[in-house]
């Protein structure tokens, strides 16, 4: 950003009387703002009461490099910022048909010691946190980072919003200008030539809705069909989902202060007037998880999150790889007198079972069609057993086996976390094994590992995939821009991403155990999906409509 001269502002009038300190009023416009233009045309949504109320403004004062430009005595030595606490009578909201939401009316008074620089720049952080009482260069500010949409800085009057940063001739303009005509000896003079300072939320805000075909999986029960429109029905049993809640999944556990830019960056769907639509990732945030039992938003409210948009790359081109943001639905599968429906996936074929917590007793459906295709390849196990007071050899049963979940993979799509396999239980894996009925033949050689092996492995058996107690989810990732499989996927501050799911099939990505942590993906084969209509507020809309398939 070019900045005018030191002499250019230097502000005329007497100095505080001692000749050492300057005093100098300067008035600011602070204006929580999408975009010059017009909102009905554009597409853009006033904040509530909560999301623009401040309680406290802290400026920051720089030259025209970035540097520190004192302007207040802390004690006995000069800082760089001015805290400044806004009266009701000035804030006000902006409700006409404009973009500007809301502005705030400061009068501030700076003192600038004889020999110092004059400010040049200045930056405001609204409702600040975290901030310690040094002074701070821009560079300073650039690196400071923080979780924005914690529950404590997303209530009212703790939305931390900073200076909108946007391109301008091939430069990042992060800071307001100051010129010699804000810099005056009247506080009458000062409002008569304020510095505008256009401000954005350091987060964004995501909505979810079910519309359309998807309406009744919220408000009753959804009757299920495949991808092809078929019924999908299990044991010839439809059945139906009911959503229930929806969170985040990947979003980032921290954004920046100053939001980053690449004024480079080619085509200019990015940039605006004031502000910009896109941005680069903290350097040191990384990817949120939570499990089923944590989503917990209702549908139709709203959740804010951190920014996540282009990878942070160093000046080692080293890229930090990030997923994107993506809506979580949590789903029951059910049957249509709205109990849970158990479903089980075993050698591609789907099929009712019932859960227990006590293990003989869980899922029994599955553990047969397990042993059928450990038998059907040629394993088979026997152990001894007392009968009648001779030792004979039993085959392995279903109360032997217990169903356990796969290890578990920090990796998105993995075609691994989803599933469930057995393995023998504490008391089974005590008994004296065979793998003959021949009583010449000796026991097996460590043959807990061996059947346990065998029966990990998914080459001798397959694979399975249980929606225990019909517990299910879906998801999708947030378009940003664009549509389709080259849109530009990611989450930047200060837009609404009003989602709306518009359809749903399939049975959805399965959950056995509500307590791990999910990493999103979806079973292989994919016979499921979901469509959602995308429309993105920049406290402002974009519209996108896509399908999502399994």
């Amino acid at each position: 950003m070019v900045g005018c001269s030191q002499e250019e502002i230097t502000p005329n009038g007497e100095d505080s009387g001692n000749g050492e300190v300057s005093t100098s009023y300067m008035a600011v416009n602070l204006i929580s703002s999408d975009v010059t233009g017009k909102r009905a045309s554009l597409g853009y949504e006033d904040g509530s009461t909560t999301e623009n109320k401040v309680t406290s403004v802290r400026f920051y004062f720089f030259t025209a490099n970035g540097a520190i430009a004192n302007v207040k005595l802390q004690g006995t030595s000069y800082v760089n910022f001015y805290d400044w606490t806004p009266k009701k009578e000035e804030q006000k909201d902006d409700k006409d048909d404009d973009d500007v939401e809301s502005v705030l009316d400061a009068t501030i008074v700076i003192n600038t010691k004889e020999g110092d620089k004059l400010p040049q720049m200045m930056v405001a952080v609204l409702n600040p946190t975290g901030l310690d009482n040094t002074s701070k260069s821009l560079n300073d500010l650039q690196a400071i980072v923080n979780d924005y949409a914690s529950s404590s800085l997303t209530t009212e009057g703790k939305f931390v919003m900073f200076n909108a940063v946007y391109g301008n001739n091939g430069a990042e303009v992060c800071a307001a200008t100051i010129t010699a005509n804000n810099l005056t000896k009247t506080v009458d003079a000062a409002k008569a030539n304020p510095v505008t300072i256009y401000v954005e939320r350091s987060v964004a805000k995501v909505k979810v809705t079910l519309t359309q075909d998807a309406t009744s999986a919220g408000t009753d029960k959804l009757a299920l069909k495949d991808k092809e429109g078929n019924d999908l029905k299990v044991d010839g049993e439809q059945v139906y989902l009911k959503i229930g809640n929806w969170s985040l999944i990947a979003e980032t556990n921290n954004g920046r202060l100053v939001k980053k830019i690449n004024p480079a960056w080619a085509s200019s769907w990015w940039n605006g007037t004031y502000r910009s639509f896109w941005a680069i990732n903290s350097p040191s945030a990384q990817n949120k998880y939570n499990d089923y039992n944590a989503i917990s938003t209702a549908i139709g409210s709203a959740l804010y999150t951190n920014e996540n948009a282009l990878d942070y790359t160093d000046n080692n081109n080293q890229t930090t790889t990030l997923n994107r943001t993506k809506v979580i639905l949590k789903g029951t599968l059910c049957k249509e007198n709205g109990s849970a429906f158990t479903i089980v996936r075993h050698l591609g074929a789907h099929f009712a079972d019932t859960p227990s917590d006590t293990e003989f007793e869980n899922l029994p459906t599955l553990k047969r069609s397990i042993l059928s295709q450990l038998v059907a390849n040629e394993y088979n196990y026997y152990y001894s057993a007392d009968e009648g007071g001779k030792t004979v050899r039993k085959q392995i049963d279903v109360d032997d086996l217990r169903i356990v979940i796969v290890d578990q993979l920090s990796l998105e799509d993995s075609q691994n976390n989803c599933y469930v396999y057995a393995q023998l239980t504490e008391d089974a894996a005590k008994k004296t094994w065979y793998d003959s009925l021949d009583e010449a033949e000796g026991p097996l050689t460590d043959a807990a590992n061996v059947i346990n092996g065998n029966l990990k492995n998914k080459e001798v058996v397959d694979r399975t995939l249980v929606w225990k107690s019909g517990m299910t989810y879906y998801y999708y990732e947030i378009i940003h821009n664009g549509t389709g499989e080259n849109a530009t996927k990611g989450v930047v501050r200060n837009h609404i991403y009003d989602t709306k799911v518009t359809k749903i099939a399939g049975l959805g990505t399965p959950v056995y155990d509500p307590e791990k942590e999910i990493y999103p993906e979806k079973p292989d084969p994919n016979d499921h999906f979901i469509a959602a209509l995308i429309n993105i507020l920049s406290w402002r809309i974009v519209n996108n409509d896509y399908a999502l398939e399994w």
